[in-house]
């Protein structure tokens, strides 16, 4: 249940979809950029495959403490309710 909450309350903010469209943008153009550079055998090759790894997993970690911060709160909320009545 608190999962919907929270799907609901970051999907229905604009800035977190701004966000979720920034870090798509970032994580295409990083996989092209690594594509190009491994067709044109370039210096830069390694470092675009790492970070092409690295963003998409940061982004994945920040979603994921972010949802468990809000069920933390949640909960909180939720157990100081319980005890006022």
């Amino acid at each position: 249940m608190n999962e919907d909450k929270y799907i609901k309350r970051v999907s229905g903010n604009k800035l977190f979809r701004i966000m979720a469209i920034i870090a798509l943008v970032i994580i295409v153009g990083l996989i092209i950029a690594t594509f190009v550079t491994g067709i044109t055998g370039s210096k830069y090759f390694m470092g675009f495959l790492i970070l092409s790894i690295i963003v998409p997993a940061f982004v994945y970690v920040v979603l994921w403490i972010g949802k468990v911060f809000f069920n933390q709160a949640q909960d909180d909320k939720t157990q100081e309710d319980d005890a006022g009545n």
